[in-house]
């Protein structure tokens, strides 16, 4: 219609380079329509080729070749076949059409790349919304978990300075009439009485201890679970990295063997725990000068965290046990360190909610110990 003839058209983009050229079919009328979407003709073919290499017009009888450079550097060629020879003024215009076309070639092409880039904005946009959101989760769940152990911490305060203090007050009472018998040669009987008293008054205590004791446990081992994916791997090395200092005291080796990047779905404040529990276990029985090793392996659809270490090592006995409540090993922490014998009830605890399983491996006293604990990657048993 520019022209007023008929005539048929294609347009040709290029791309790629050095002897790998692929052709692109952007536009086809009249007989060129048929190769959009397909491949050209060897004829055709060697035209658009020649016209690449040429980067030149060249206006020929019946038909003419325009090579196109666009402002954005991309090569396009344009095939134009009519029914009549073109006139100056023809090609003039036609000349001037497609140094418009080239124009709105690279409007086109920036529009796409602007929303490609948009798009892009928004799916990074919404990954930190989401990684914001699950930290913000994670604060969350750990200020409970802070405000639940500061009330518990007070109502502990509160029974010893209340409950305790009055058997106390009898035992000390009571054990300074008996130095007074022992002292004045009173009868036995006399003595037998204030020793059934601080008997009565210690048994008490006792009973308040103990029931401490249970209120602790049920309060550690009400887990809920927060599962989402996490990095494994990674929190295997901070887990580690926070635990460093207290190896270096001990002049300890510490070591981690773990990929890049392991990728599971579980609790992460939890196996948190976990593992800083395991790790911290480790340089608490290894003697001064000792080596732990922290390793993650990948098995199938599990991962596999490994501690080993060089320290007190394991009974028979104490493996037997090991997990049960308020346990106390024959092997002692070697720095003074203290223990409640709940850590390892809370671990077993942990990961069977996760659908694992820990256990621990040692070849006698004196002769080191490795705990293993194995995930399901997908978490598909994890559960709250």
């Amino acid at each position: 219609s520019l022209l007023n003839v008929d005539c048929a058209g294609i347009l040709v983009l290029r791309e790629g380079s050095n002897g790998a050229e692929n052709f692109s079919i952007l536009a086809g009328s009249g007989c060129y329509k048929q190769y959009i979407g397909s491949q050209l003709e060897s004829e055709l073919r060697n035209l658009v080729e020649d016209a690449f290499t040429r980067r030149r017009n060249e206006f020929q009888a019946g038909r003419s070749v325009l090579y196109i450079l666009t402002g954005s550097g991309r090569e396009v060629v344009v095939l134009l076949e009519a029914a009549r020879h073109l006139s100056d003024t023809d090609r003039a215009l036609v000349e001037v059409f497609c140094s418009r076309l080239s124009v709105a070639f690279d409007n086109v092409i920036l529009y796409e790349e602007l929303q490609a880039s948009h798009a892009r904005l928004e799916e990074r946009v919404g990954e930190r919304t989401r990684e914001l959101t699950l930290a913000n989760e994670r604060l969350g769940a750990q200020w409970e978990r802070l405000r639940r152990a500061n009330t518990f911490k007070r109502e502990i305060i509160g029974t010893v300075a209340h409950d305790l203090k009055n058997p106390l007050s009898v035992v000390m009472g009571r054990a300074e009439m008996l130095k007074d018998i022992i002292a004045n040669g009173l009868p036995a009987t006399v003595a037998n009485e204030q020793v059934a008293h601080i008997e009565d008054s210690g048994r008490r205590m006792l009973a308040m201890v103990d029931s401490l004791l249970a209120d602790a446990m049920a309060d550690a081992m009400d887990i809920n679970l927060r599962p989402e994916p996490f990095d494994l791997a990674g929190l295997v090395r901070h887990v580690t990295q926070a635990s460093r200092p207290l190896a270096v005291s001990k002049q300890q080796t510490l070591e981690v063997n773990a990929p890049e990047r392991l990728t599971a779905k579980g609790d992460y404040d939890r196996l948190w725990e976990v593992i800083d529990n395991l790790v911290s276990n480790a340089i608490k029985y290894t003697p001064n000068g000792g080596r732990i090793t922290v390793a993650v392996e990948r098995s199938g659809k599990q991962a596999a965290i490994m501690v080993s270490d060089t320290g007190q090592g394991l009974s028979p006995e104490d493996i037997g046990r090991l997990f049960g409540r308020f346990q106390r090993l024959s092997a002692k922490p070697t720095g003074g360190e203290s223990s409640t014998g709940l850590g390892l009830s809370i671990v077993k605890k942990i990961i069977d909610l996760h659908g694992g399983s820990v256990s621990a491996e040692s070849e006698g006293p004196h002769r080191g110990t490795r705990f293993t604990v194995t995930l399901p990657l997908e978490g598909e048993r994890a559960r709250s």
